[in-house]
Formats: C-alpha cells, sequence, structure tokens
C-alpha cells in the first residue's frame, strides 16, 4: 500500500473514540473523533519517525486565542518536505493540551487522515447521559467498517441505553 492510500484509508474502530456533544432534551448526541495518538501513529506508519514532524505556533484573532499546527511530510520520492496546517482554539478541558491536541488532529485531515468522520450519521441515544452506555459503544464499533464499505447509512441514528435501534418519537 503506498504512503497516502495509508494515510487515507479509512479509520478502524480502534482508531476512532466517541465523545458527547450534546446532552439535553432527553437525548444524547454523540461524534466519532481521533486521538492525537491514534493520528501520530497514523503518520508512522505511513512515514516512519523521521519522515514527518509537527511544529504548533500560538495563534490570535481578535481577543481568541488558539494554536496553529503544521504537519510537514517528507516525500520521498524527493525528499522535499510538505507542509498543511490547520488550528484550533482552547478546549474547555485542559485549554492547552487540548487547543494543540484539537490543532494537529485538524491539520491531519488536511492530509486526509480521518477526514471520512465528516460524514459518519449522527448518532443520537435516548435520556441525557454524562457518560456513554456501554452497549451503546459495543453497537458502534460496526460503523467503521460500515462507512468503509461505502455501505447506505442513515442521517441519524437513534438508539437506546441497550444499544437497540430506536424509532423518532419512540
Amino acid at each position: 500500500m503506498d504512503r497516502i492510500s495509508i494515510l487515507t484509508q479509512p479509520l478502524t474502530t480502534d482508531e476512532i473514540e466517541w465523545k458527547i456533544i450534546s446532552a439535553k432534551n432527553g437525548q444524547t448526541t454523540l461524534a466519532p473523533y481521533i486521538d492525537a495518538r491514534a493520528v501520530m501513529s497514523r503518520l508512522d506508519k505511513a512515514f516512519g519517525p523521521f519522515g514527518w514532524q509537527v511544529r504548533y505556533t500560538p495563534a490570535q484573532v481578535g481577543s481568541e486565542h488558539g494554536v496553529i499546527a503544521s504537519i510537514t511530510i517528507k516525500n520521498p520520492e524527493t525528499g522535499e518536505w510538505v507542509e498543511k496546517q490547520d488550528g484550533s482554539g482552547a478546549s474547555d478541558m485542559e485549554p492547552f493540551k487540548g487547543g494543540i491536541s484539537g490543532a494537529l488532529k485538524r491539520a491531519a485531515t488536511t492530509w486526509g487522515i480521518g477526514r471520512e468522520l465528516y460524514s459518519y450519521p449522527r448518532v443520537v441515544v435516548e435520556g441525557e447521559h454524562r457518560f456513554i452506555p456501554f452497549k451503546v459503544l459495543e453497537r458502534l464499533k460496526g460503523l467503521p467498517k460500515a462507512v468503509a464499505e461505502g455501505k447506505p447509512l442513515p442521517e441519524v441514528i437513534r438508539l437506546n441505553t441497550e444499544g437497540e435501534s430506536v424509532r423518532k418519537g419512540g
């Protein structure tokens, strides 16, 4: 498999984590994400530990502070270093570390890592939860494979706490 294919191949169940993005009005909305270590592992797998680098630069737009991550990859055919970048503001938890991690993940998307996460269905779980129910996480393990295979998926997946599909309003 060529190096760009390694970067852009769909994420696996082991590379994807889920987070709660909203818990209100009797339902909890989840979103998939990749963590920074998975990004680094994917870059190492494609280019080796000496074939890529990341640089962080503080950024400020108006009163907002953030960070720009620049991922530079050495073209194995020409030896030229090619850079792509993106940024992120501070996060709610651990603002500094979260901003750096967010910027790295966003910059990774410019290289094609995890770009398919933007096409995932929205996942809604009945009830307002602080933690994702275990059976819901188990159910979601099949989603990366379905996305990678191009299977038709609904715009919204509604589940109960047992990970079973439910109809809207029922």
